[in-house]
Order: C-alpha cells, then structure tokens, then sequence
C-alpha cells in the first residue's frame, strides 16, 4: 500500500468492465453503482476487447466528478495524485483500465456515460447512485 492508503486506508474497488456488443455498442457489466455518501472507492474502468482507436470506449461522468473529491488517478503503473482536480474524460484505446479513487461529497443519482468511437457515437449509461 502507499502511503495515503495507509493513511484512509484502503478503497473499496468497484470494476465496471465494459465489453463490445454487435456492431461495436459499448456492453457494461452492470447498470447500477451504489455508493454511500463520503466512503473512499476506486473506480476501475475496465475495457478488455478495445484494440484500437476504433474499438476503443469513451467515458464521461461530468456529475459525478463535480460533486466528489478526487484522490488518484491510475493508468498502468502512473499514478497522478489529483488533490481536488478534475478531469473530463476517461478512453480505453487498447485493452487494459484506468481507475480513479474518490469521496463522493454530495447525494444524488449520477451517470456514467459510455460510447464508442463510431459517427455518431452508440452510447449506454451507467447509473451511479450515492446514498
């Protein structure tokens, strides 16, 4: 563990898995997060089929990032230490995940928009609900 884990000990892991449906539409495994207001969470975006910038997935969570604290972002072995930053947006061009850990800071009903990479874009939600 680093030592901010061993400080707030550490999240809870979340993976939302996001595979290729027909004609490349974005399939996530789950449709529904719930999250209990000011717990500590990663949030692993998991995309084990992109091959390239075609096949890849694109991910927004405007709300969801506004109204949370973010810790750390992870892709591969790079962790940014965010300390109250944001960011817009998360893509998998390859297979692999990013993650991010975070506090969500207010109650509400947030989503996860996923889409691919097509013109226009085939698009699914994910629901993130904090209680």
């Amino acid at each position: 563990p680093n030592a901010q884990e061993i400080i707030l000990g550490a999240p809870q892991d979340i993976f939302l898995n996001v595979t290729t449906g027909t004609g490349g539409v974005p399939v996530p495994d789950m449709t529904e997060i719930v999250l209990n207001l000011g717990g500590y969470y990663r949030l692993n975006l998991v995309c084990p089929d992109a091959q390239n910038d075609d096949t890849g997935f694109h991910f927004e969570m405007p709300d969801l990032l506004a109204n949370s604290h973010l810790r750390v972002v992870s892709v591969g072995d790079m962790e940014i230490y965010m300390q109250g930053m944001s960011f817009r947006a998360i893509e998998c061009d390859e297979a692999g995940a990013a993650r991010f850990s975070f506090h969500p800071m207010r109650r509400g009903v947030y989503e996860i928009y996923i889409r691919d990479h097509l013109d226009p874009p085939q698009a699914v939600f994910v629901q993130v609900v904090v209680e």
